[in-house]
C-alpha cells in the first residue's frame, strides 16, 4: 500500500505520495494548498487530495502548530519498571494541563551532568485528546480510514538531515506565522522552539512602514527582499528574528558544550525572500546553509516526503485505539510475509527431499540391475555338470563373484553412510534371525560389522530360530550404535534418525530395542540398539 505524507503547516498544506516500502519509497505525486489555519479548509483541501489520489493509502500525518507541547526535562537514572512512573509525574509538575486529558510521548535523549549528578534527559511530546481527535476526525470525514501517524513535524525535520554522527546541526524552518527552531544530535531532537516572527512579519513591516497594501507587501517582499531601499524597513524584524535564533544557540551550547551547533540549515518561505540568506550568514557564527542543498527534491516537499520514509519511527501522537488497530495491520502484515517465507522454504525442501529420494532410487534400481545380470549369469553357469568342460572365462568369472563383498551389506553400508546425520556414530552392523529380547539376540560369527571391522558372511547362512522365519525378500537387522550432544537432545536425534530410516524403503520396522544414557569423557552419550528389516540385495 502506498504512503501519504501530508505536512500541515501555519499557510500551507503540502503532500507528498510515495510508491514502495517504508525507508525505500520514491515520490509518485505531490501537492501544495494555501491553508487558512481552521479544520473547514483542511476538510476541503483533504478531499481534494482525496480525489486526485485515491483512498487506498497509509496516511502520515505531521502538524506545526502551538497546541503540541515540547517540553525538556531531567529525571534521576532509575530502572525501567520505575521510569514510566517518574516520567509522568515530572511532566505533570511543568505542564499546565493534567496528561489524563492528553496524548504524549516522551522521547529519551540521553544522560546529562546536572549539578554534579548524573541524570536521564527527557523530550516531552504531546498535546490534548480534544485536538488530535479533530486531526484524526478531519481525514476520516475526508474518507481517509488508515491515519498510521500523527506526530509534531520537529521530528520529521531530523531525519531530513542523514546521518549526522554525533554532532549538533539546528534547523531554522522560517514559515508563513511561525519560525522553527529545531536542534538534532545524531538522530535525536534536543531542542525545539517556535518564534513568532517569521515571513508574514516581514510583510507587515512593509505594511506598517511605507504603507503598502497586503498583496503590494508580499511582491515587494518576494521580488526586492533585502534591497537598497527595503533594507532598513526589514531590518526591525530580521533583528528580533535573528537575535532569537542566536539566543537558542547560546543557551542550547551552553547546556551542552560538548555538543555544540556547527551548522545551520534555513528553510521555509523565509528563506526564500532575496538576500535573506546572506544576512542571516553574517549574523551567526555556525555556517548556514540552504536545506534543499541536501535534497534533490522541491525543497517544500521535504518534510512530507521524511513522513512517509520514517513513519515507524517517528512519536505517534495517534489516540491508543487506533495506535492498537495499527499495530494489529503491523502483525497482520509481518504474518502474511511470514507465511509466504514459510511456504516457500517447505516448497524447497519438498524439491530437495525429492531429488534425495529421487537420487538413491536410481541407484537403487542401478544396483538390482547389476545384480540380476550377476544372478543370470550364475544361472547359466549352474546347469554345467562336473564332468562337463567348464571354459576358462566362465572359471574367471566365478573367482571374480566369489571374491565380492556381500552385495546386501556393500548396498546397505552405502545407504547408511548418505543417511546417518552428524552426532551419531555406528559401531555395528548385524544380520540375524527374527529378533529376540536383547540378551538373546541371534548372531552369527562373522556376520558383525564394528566400524573398522570386515564385511560379514552371507546373510542366507544365518539360521533364524523356530517359529521366526525371515521373509524371503529381507534380512532381520539389528543396528547399535552412540548418539553424541547435549544431553536433552539425544533421545530427539535417535527419534529423527528413525524416522529418516523408516521413510526409505530400503530398511523398514524400524524400532528402538534398547537406549541407555552415558556419560564418556565428560560428554553426555546415549548407546542405542535398533531392530529392523532389510530388503535383500544379494546374488
Amino acid at each position: 500500500m502506498d504512503i501519504l505524507g501530508v505536512d500541515i503547516g501555519t499557510v500551507s498544506v503540502k503532500y507528498v505520495r510515495c510508491k514502495g516500502t517504508v525507508g525505500n519509497s520514491i515520490m509518485a505525486s505531490q501537492g501544495d494548498y494555501p491553508y487558512k489555519g481552521d479544520f473547514e479548509d483542511l476538510k476541503l483541501i483533504l478531499e481534494d487530495i482525496r480525489m486526485k489520489e485515491g483512498l487506498d493509502l497509509e496516511v502520515a500525518v505531521g502538524i506545526s502548530s502551538p497546541d503540541i507541547i515540547k517540553k525538556t526535562f531531567t529525571i534521576p537514572i532509575l530502572p525501567k519498571k520505575e521510569q514510566r512512573e517518574a516520567l509522568n509525574w515530572t511532566s505533570a509538575k511543568v505542564l499546565s494541563m493534567s496528561l489524563d486529558d492528553m496524548v504524549y510521548e516522551h522521547v529519551m535523549l540521553g544522560r546529562v551532568e546536572e549539578k554534579g549528578i548524573m541524570k536521564d534527559e527527557v523530550l516531552f511530546v504531546g498535546t490534548s485528546k480534544g485536538f488530535i481527535q479533530r486531526i484524526h476526525s478531519t481525514f476520516q470525514q475526508a474518507g481517509f480510514r488508515d491515519v498510521v501517524l500523527v506526530t509534531d513535524i520537529a521530528f520529521a525535520y531530523v531525519y531530513t538531515l542523514g546521518e549526522v554522527g554525533e554532532r549538533s546541526i539546528a534547523v531554522v524552518d522560517v514559515g508563513g506565522r511561525q519560525t522553527g527552531l529545531y536542534i538534532a544530535n545524531g538522530r535525536r531532537l534536543m531542542f525545539a522552539r517556535e518564534i513568532l516572527t517569521a515571513s508574514e512579519s516581514f510583510s507587515d513591516a512593509l505594511m506598517s512602514g511605507p504603507g503598502f497594501s497586503f498583496d503590494e507587501a508580499e511582491q515587494f517582499k518576494r521580488e526586492r527582499g533585502f534591497d537598497a531601499e527595503l533594507t532598513e524597513i526589514l531590518k526591525i524584524p530580521f533583528e528580533r528574528l535573528a537575535g532569537e535564533v542566536q539566543r537558542t544557540f547560546s543557551v542550547y551550547n551552553q547546556h551542552y558544550p560538548d555538543k555544540a551547533v556547527t551548522q545551520v540549515y534555513v528553510t521555509g518561505r523565509g528563506a526564500k525572500i532575496p538576500r535573506f540568506m546572506e544576512k542571516l550568514e553574517e549574523t551567526l557564527v555556525e555556517q548556514v546553509d540552504r536545506l534543499e542543498t541536501l535534497h534533490n527534491i522541491e525543497e517544500k516537499y521535504i518534510l512530507a516526503r521524511a513522513l512517509c520514509m520514517n513513519v515507524d519511527v517517528l512519536p505517534n501522537l495517534l489516540p491508543e485505539g487506533a495506535k492498537r488497530r495499527e499495530t494489529s495491520k503491523i502483525f497482520k502484515r509481518f504474518a502474511m510475509m511470514g507465511t509466504v517465507a514459510i511456504a516457500t522454504i517447505l516448497v524447497l525442501l519438498s524439491l530437495g527431499m525429492w531429488r534425495t529420494t529421487k537420487n538413491a532410487d536410481l541407484r537403487l534400481r542401478a544396483e538390482q540391475g547389476t545384480l540380476v545380470q550377476i544372478k543370470k549369469g550364475m544361472e547359466s553357469l549352474g546347469v554345467k555338470t562336473v564332468t562337463a568342460a567348464i571354459d576358462p572365462k566362465d572359471i574367471g568369472f566365478i573367482r571374480n563373484e566369489i571374491q565380492k563383498k556381500d552385495v546386501t551389506f556393500v548396498t546397505l553400508m552405502k545407504y547408511l553412510s548418505s543417511k546417518t546425520p552428524s552426532g551419531i556414530y555406528l559401531k555395528s552392523i548385524e544380520f540375524g534371525g527374527e529378533f529376540a529380547p536383547e540378551a538373546a539376540v541371534p548372531s552369527v560369527q562373522g556376520q558383525q560389522a564394528s566400524s573398522a571391522g570386515t564385511p560379514p558372511v552371507k546373510p542366507s547362512e544365518a539360521k533364524p530360530e523356530a517359529g521366526q522365519k525371515a521373509g524371503d525378500d529381507e534380512y532381520p537387522l539389528i543396528l547399535r550404535g552412540y548418539v553424541f550432544g547435549e544431553a536433552d537432545s539425544l533421545e530427539l536425534k535417535l527419534f529423527d534418525f528413525v524416522l529418516s530410516l523408516n521413510g526409505s524403503g530400503f530398511i523398514r520396522q524400524v524400532e528402538v530395542l534398547s537406549k541407555e544414557s552415558k556419560t564418556v569423557r565428560g560428554r553426555p552419550v546415549m548407546e542405542f540398539a535398533l531392530t529392523a528389516r532389510c530388503f535383500k540385495y544379494e546374488l
